[in-house]
């Protein structure tokens, strides 16, 4: 069966559910789960410490400045000359694009569709970095949330072994619900317009599928660096 065809059979699907599915979804309650673990004084904190047990690496910057200087040394680090980036006024980093020109890193284009895949995403594969920014990070879990659209690409945040992400003190929120709550408000009835994905990231990737042994990187980045530019 083809592409085309496995769509059109779950549109033809859903079509004939949606009245049972919607009213499904309304008896259903929404309101934000409750919160895992008791209030934190300092967001920012709990975040890295949460994030840090997942093996993941939380960098806490006073401004703009010193977050640049530190994805330049990520950047130095991994002799990277190319990258899979979101738009970078989506990222919201000041000067990033002109460190990316002053380093020689390439900016590779993310989109891959149709027949060219294949070819687009060989490409892509030796990129050694992935830049993105992030809607919200969630100090409970030490997770990111990631709206995916138009100039925020998945692959962004997928597809090269080191995900740089840059968020700032203000994007901290205490849990799940409030994370949900605030995309909610943000978005309106809007939420999936463009876009069908939305992704939480906690840590680098891992599984414990083979063997019951943990490893790192098997569907995605082993390596995830958070730069936390401090907000006035």
């Amino acid at each position: 069966m083809s592409r085309e065809q496995m769509l059109a059979t779950l549109r033809t699907s859903l079509a004939s559910n949606r009245a049972w599915l919607e009213a499904e979804a309304h008896k259903a309650p929404h309101t934000p789960p409750p919160f895992v673990l008791p209030p934190a004084d300092d967001l920012a904190a709990q975040f890295a410490a949460e994030l840090t047990k997942l093996e993941g690496r939380v960098y806490q910057v006073a401004d703009h400045e010193e977050a640049l200087e530190t994805v330049a040394t990520l950047l130095e680090e991994r002799k990277a000359t190319t990258a899979v980036a979101w738009d970078r006024a989506q990222i919201g980093l000041p000067g990033l694009d002109k460190l990316l020109a002053e380093r020689g890193v390439q900016v590779l284009d993310p989109v891959v569709r149709d027949e060219a895949r294949k070819a687009q995403l060989q490409v892509l594969e030796p990129a050694p970095v992935c830049l993105s920014g992030a809607d919200f990070a969630i100090a409970e879990s030490g997770s990111l949330v990631l709206y995916h659209g138009p100039g925020r690409p998945r692959l962004a945040s997928l597809l090269a072994p080191t995900h740089i992400a840059v968020i700032t003190s203000d994007q901290l929120v205490r849990g799940l619900g409030e994370a949900m709550a605030r995309l909610r408000e943000r978005y309106a009835g809007r939420l999936f317009d463009v876009t069908s994905n939305l992704t939480l990231i906690s840590g680098p990737s891992r599984t414990a599928d083979i063997e019951m042994t943990l490893s790192l990187g098997i569907h995605g980045p082993p390596e995830l660096h958070v730069v936390l530019v401090q907000t006035p």
